[in-house]
């Protein structure tokens, strides 16, 4: 991608409170502010024509001007007072599905001054601040008005929200000290300087299903390379991370806050691995779930302060739980830094709890594999309905398609009966008799209709109609929702991606399983799984196998007669 630089100038959106802002002012828009091209207009009324890319200058010229210069210099008077109306306009005229796609989310005021607090307690003297996806240039601003003698390099991908952030830089009077680029933050090449570079921000959350495979390959390999975990399942704001590796040096800061799911999904091993051991983790600073900090994102946040390329023996972590703890970022209990090398689920370490094995227990995956129910990829397609009542019965399989079936189950027993049915083709129709070849080709006639053909899942599995679902598991278990896991009995039902299998290793003792399964829901409790935003619990297989059982003597003895 090209690397396109505006001379003396930046671009993420909110402005931490000015001082001068009068008491009651309001930041947003008019609300006869009609559309994207309308702010747009606005925007290039209040950039400096003189500077700018190519790129910027093409896109002010194409947009129709609208609204007057009443109404630009009332914006123009806002960002001088410390708002960010164009930046909060862009969030209402752009939908926050088209923002999400993108990984646009703008941060609060109070979160950056939060974040702008611990770097300034480092005692380091900035020099140079990097915002990798500065949006309408919130975290920029903030960082050259705490740090007056900084210069900054902003880098926003997207042109519009650039012609923004060039706006506001441009009232401000920051355009001799702010380099913007137009351009993806993995394509970014710095100039070392002497002094400290900050690099802050909130990487765009991206999942990985929309991150091009040239890119996916270039973490994995970067990763590979240094001696790390690697999965081309991580989402963008991983790759920030790593970019951030390459780009940064000793006496180098970083600061970013990003969704917390890191701390204990597997493709977040790369990131400990680096915050232990290159990326010089320091404080890491997990909200609690319910503490909800974005007004338009129901999602975790991690706020993870590094000091690249200098390691340290202890790193220190601790839970936020409320916003009033924003305030001062202080850090919280240590942990050695081997400890946190070793321990695959961070969340533990930031709720200071020491994992411990009961005598007479041993780890749920000592006794089972567990594995997730089998993705259809489409389910109204393949959970059976009335397009399947023609197909031959014994590609029908009573499948749990619902955690509902597992929480509402008799003495958490499965009953078949009860359940709907899961579409299961063999790969090879020819074989088939003419009269179930046909049946079969009419529902597949329509499943393609139904773009079952082409979802992700279809596409990468041979033949696109093969769901493929797994064995029976005698014991299944639900594995997101806000309240503990259940757990239950099965005794023929296939399963689908709404619940997780366990499968016994070995052959277990007769009347363990009766006995376990009310064990399991009687003492396991929310604490082993993620916690995500608004109170939600996820417990993957990795979860669900670190829980401690009692083994079959302890429980059969422990047993009423």
């Amino acid at each position: 991608m090209e690397q396109l630089t505006i001379p003396g100038v930046s671009g993420h959106s909110g402005f931490p409170e000015n001082p001068r802002r009068r008491s009651g002012r309001r930041d947003r828009m008019p609300a006869s502010l009609p559309d994207e091209p309308t702010l747009l207009a606005l925007a290039a009324g209040l950039a400096d024509p003189a500077v700018g890319a190519p790129i910027l200058r093409d896109l002010a010229v194409s947009l129709r001007r609208s609204g007057g210069d009443a109404l630009g210099e009332s914006i123009r008077g806002r960002i001088a007072e410390g708002g960010d109306p164009l930046g909060d306009a862009f969030c209402t005229v752009r939908s926050s599905p088209e923002r999400r796609a993108s990984g646009q989310t703008l941060t609060p005021p109070d979160i950056i001054s939060a974040m702008l607090s611990w770097v300034g307690r480092q005692g380091n003297v900035v020099e140079r601040v990097v915002d990798p996806g500065c949006g309408s240039g919130r975290f920029t601003i903030a960082a050259l008005q705490r740090f007056p003698m900084a210069t900054a390099v902003a880098v926003e991908r997207d042109p519009r929200l650039a012609l923004i952030a060039k706006a506001n830089f441009d009232v401000l009077g920051l355009s001799s000290r702010v380099e913007l680029i137009v351009a993806d933050y993995r394509d970014v090449h710095l100039e070392p300087i002497v002094g400290t570079t900050l690099f802050v921000g909130n990487p765009p959350y991206v999942r990985h299903h929309d991150i091009d495979p040239a890119r996916k390959a270039w973490y994995a390999d970067t990763l590979k390379r240094l001696g790390h975990a690697h999965s081309q399942l991580a989402g963008l704001h991983l790759h920030f991370f790593l970019k951030t590796l390459e780009l940064s040096r000793s006496g180098d800061l970083g600061c970013f806050i990003t969704a917390s799911e890191w701390l204990d999904v597997n493709y977040g091993q790369s990131l400990r691995d680096l915050l232990s051991d290159g990326l010089g983790g320091h404080d890491i600073f997990s909200v609690k779930p319910e503490t909800l900090l974005f007004a338009d994102a129901l999602v975790s946040a991690c706020i993870t302060c590094f000091k690249p390329h200098q390691p340290s023996s202890r790193m220190a972590f601790r839970e936020i739980a409320s916003r009033d703890q924003l305030v001062d970022l202080k850090s919280g209990h240590t942990v050695d830094t081997e400890i946190a090398r070793s321990e695959r689920k961070w969340s533990l370490l930031v709720r200071n709890e020491i994992r411990s094995i009961p005598s007479g227990h041993v780890p749920l995956g000592e006794m089972f594999k567990v594995q997730r129910g089998q993705v259809t990829g489409m389910n109204r397609v393949w959970v059976a309905g009335s397009r399947a009542a023609a197909l031959p019965s014994r590609f029908l399989f009573p499948a749990i398609t619902d955690a509902q079936d597992i929480i509402r189950s008799k003495d958490h027993v499965i009953d078949v009966d009860c359940l709907r049915q899961v579409v299961d083709l063999p790969a090879k129709l020819d074989d088939l008799a003419a009269a179930e070849r046909d049946a079969v080709a009419h529902f597949l006639a329509w499943a393609q209709t139904e773009g079952a053909a082409a979802g992700y899942i279809a596409s990468h599995r041979k033949p696109w109609w093969r769901v493929g679902l797994k064995a029976p598991p005698p014991v299944v278990v639900t594995y997101m929702g806000r309240r503990a896991p259940v757990f239950a009995r099965n005794s023929g039902a296939r399963l689908i991606n709404v619940a997780h299998g366990l499968y016994p290793l070995e052959p277990l003792a007769a009347g363990y399983l009766q006995r376990l399964i009310p064990w399991l829901n009687g003492n396991v409790s929310c604490s082993g799984g993620r916690m995500y935003g608004g109170g939600l619990i996820k417990f993957e297989p990795s979860e669900v196998m670190r829980i401690p059982i009692p083994l079959p003597a302890l429980l059969m003895a422990s047993a009423p007669d």
